[in-house]
């Protein structure tokens, strides 16, 4: 008798399954890399800000405004990028967004004035742009809905260690060598992340498991955008432009939007000055104060997988009340830092703990609730909107914090703003 060939199928789906099932921890670490070297490009500002003070003779208001820079540009590409992701595939956009970005920030460790490197991190936002929405569509093409808001959380987390990356090394390259080599060292880890893509990432096949194509989420339904038919008759898949559309005319996506736009303002205006606040305010040395920024930025990163995963577990996949209850930590730790004078130093460890946990912690949750809106076909653009609005605070967070400092003479009232 011939070999069954039901049998044999199930076993190459069996077979392809667990290869599928694995390869998923592969996509999660190309693409947390990815972020890391773009998040590291970001936000060396923060550890570098006193050395590119006294190399520039800066205002506070104008270090801001270098962490700004980037998100003039990294907007509206985060917009494009969405679209364009759910066009063209992950691969090409990831490649396409690490090799910008090295490319750029190499270049800013050249830059002789201030205008320069403000036009260069500019610049350097068109790469950045591509890495967010790209993450968000490979962990929805590629993890099933239990697992996540772990995966985006645990994605997330590169932000943070980028953060302590950063710290740690930064002000020593910049001490040992200039600030030029904490530009430089972004840059290399930028393209070399650019090769490790091209590599190893692939876009799911026909053949992978249901749970590495999850279904879509009918915004067209929701939002008015009509989806297109095969030519064999059958229904259901949005096209690029339809599921940008239907994502634009969202009213989820927009008020999803609105508290991210807020939250980023927190998170960026806190990383931006913390450094100088402790250094300013309560005497620190840059090598101590900028301990206490890796501090929270490690709790970020432990709060972002496990914010996730008490969603994913323990609230029923429910994204919304664990971000409330974040923003909640976050206003909390900017009270604090209003409030306490300097000598509490254990209530100060405690305060960078909440502003990790809270302001730094939410982008997971926020990015798992965007790609889950938008769905399989839509997850790009849907991240790319709301990661937009999160930019939009980015580029008013910082400067406004430096000058309200400038113009009062004080931090307290700028972590009342914070906090309000």
């Amino acid at each position: 008798m011939d070999p069954s060939p039901s049998a044999a199928s199930v076993g190459v789906r069996t077979a392809t399954s667990a290869g599928s099932s694995r390869y998923r921890f592969v996509v999660l670490t190309v693409v947390w890399a990815a972020y890391l070297v773009v998040f590291l490009s970001r936000l060396c500002v923060g550890p570098l800000a006193p050395f590119l003070r006294d190399a520039f003779d800066l205002s506070n208001a104008q270090v801001g405004g270098l962490t700004s820079a980037t998100a003039v540009v990294y907007a509206p590409t985060l917009i494009f990028a969405g679209w364009l992701v759910d066009s063209i595939g992950v691969r090409r956009a990831l490649l396409t967004g690490t090799a910008i970005t090295g490319a750029c920030i190499g270049a800013v460790a050249l830059a002789p004035s201030y205008g320069t490197m403000l036009l260069l991190l500019g610049a350097s936002g068109l790469g950045c742009g591509f890495i967010y929405p790209t993450a968000v569509k490979a962990i929805m093409l590629w993890f099933p809905a239990g697992e996540r808001a772990t995966a985006v959380g645990v994605n997330q987390s590169a932000v943070n260690v980028s953060g302590m990356l950063g710290a740690a090394v930064m002000p020593w390259l910049a001490a040992a060598f200039g600030w030029q080599a904490g530009f430089a060292f972004a840059a290399v880890l930028a393209l070399l992340v650019c090769v490790l893509a091209v590599a190893l990432y692939r876009d799911p096949r026909p053949e992978d498991p249901p749970s590495a194509t999850p279904p879509e989420v009918p915004l067209h339904e929701l939002d008015g955008a009509r989806p297109t038919s095969d030519d064999d008759g059958s229904s259901g898949r949005v096209t690029a432009t339809a599921g940008f559309v239907a994502v634009l005319r969202s009213r989820d996506i927009w008020m999803m939007g609105l508290a991210a736009l807020l939250l980023g303002a927190v998170e960026f205006a806190a990383l931006a000055h913390l450094v100088l606040f402790l250094n300013g305010a309560w005497g620190l040395g840059v090598a101590a104060a900028a301990g206490m920024l890796a501090f929270s930025q490690l709790a970020g990163a432990v709060g972002k997988p496990l914010s996730g995963l008490v969603s994913d577990r323990v609230l029923g996949r429910r994204r919304v009340p664990a971000l409330i209850g974040m923003g909640a930590l976050a206003a909390l730790s900017c009270v604090a830092f209003a409030v306490l004078a300097p000598g509490h130093t254990g209530l100060l460890w405690g305060a960078l703990f909440l502003l990790g946990v809270g302001a730094i912690g939410w982008g997971g949750l926020m990015g798992t609730l965007a790609g889950e809106t938008g769905g399989r076909t839509a997850a790009g653009a849907a991240a790319g909107v709301s990661a937009a609005f999160v930019n939009v605070g980015i580029f008013l967070g910082p400067p406004i914090f430096g000058l309200i400092v400038d113009r009062t003479g004080a931090y307290a009232p700028a972590w009342w703003a914070l906090a309000a």
